[in-house]
């Protein structure tokens, strides 16, 4: 069962957490979308899930469309990991608080962190 509802949203903060790391793009933030969609049933469904299917915005307006900021528990390390899946990705991260080689080691240090992504996005190869 993902966690997407305002009273126990982590899963969902994770992924946002990957799109704002840009270790994922908004087309595969929509294609976890899918898959929570098609995991879940109809009654455990938020409506602002479907919402995100058709967000094209600017990424900082993601919380107007969801109605709340998910709560995330990941350190800043944690978060500097993200990053360095995007660097693994070849992703040219834009304005990185952190150096290429800082968040490649912060994700040596959080191996977790690159197994929960591997989780959450199966169809993205690493």
């Amino acid at each position: 069962m993902w966690k997407i509802k305002k009273n126990d949203s982590q899963d969902l903060a994770f992924a946002i957490s990957c799109l704002f790391a840009q270790a994922i793009n908004l087309s595969e933030f929509k294609t976890w979308i899918e898959i929570v969609i098609r995991d879940l049933t109809v009654d455990e469904i938020p409506y602002y899930i479907y919402d995100l299917l058709e967000f094209n915005d600017a990424l900082a307006s993601i919380f107007l469309i969801i109605g709340f900021n998910p709560h995330s528990k990941l350190s800043v390390t944690q978060e500097n990991s993200l990053i360095g899946i995007a660097f693994l990705r070849g992703i040219d991260v834009y304005d990185s608080p952190v150096s290429k080689e800082q968040a490649l080691q912060a994700l040596t240090e959080n191996p977790h962190i690159l197994d929960e992504f591997r989780r959450f996005f199966p169809f993205i190869e690493i």
